[in-house]
């Protein structure tokens, strides 16, 4: 994974990193889609509520449109290695499992399996990005700019 060093210093991006970058782009370039077809009223609201979660969907497209900022932010900032990128995604994705939480809950009560399932795959993602991020060499990589 970070094999390629140069005076203590890891030079390679971990592999992990460049798939959450690559999470992050897509889902705000679905986020910034949503906001535009919500603009030209093409979808309802509800139809991107898997997307922000929480009922920050009816907000309107401002939402997915911060959403979908955000998130190229981020990415940008994960790919060139700013420190406080990996504490700010670790911290969105935690608020991202406890917005999930009530979604899922209601889903299970109800016996929405489409929704069991999305609302899984988010919190199994955001839980394994945490755990990624925390790891000490992704540490380590972050620490090094």
């Amino acid at each position: 994974m970070l094999s390629l060093r140069q005076n203590g210093q890891i030079l390679e991006r971990p592999a992990g990193v460049s798939a959450i970058v690559a999470i992050c782009g897509l889902v705000a370039a679905v986020s910034l889609v949503y906001a535009g077809l919500l603009l030209a009223g093409r979808i309802p609201l509800s139809a991107g509520a898997f997307l922000v979660g929480g009922g920050i969907e009816q907000l309107g497209p401002v939402a997915f449109l911060l959403y979908g900022l955000i998130l190229v932010v981020l990415a940008w900032a994960l790919w060139w290695r700013w420190k406080g990128a990996r504490r700010v995604v670790i911290f969105l994705a935690a608020i991202g499992i406890a917005l999930a939480v009530p979604t899922i809950s209601s889903a299970v009560v109800d016996e929405r399996g489409l929704a069991i399932a999305r609302e899984g795959v988010q919190i199994m993602v955001r839980v394994i990005a945490i755990y990624y991020l925390s790891q000490e060499p992704v540490k380590e990589w972050f620490a090094q700019r």
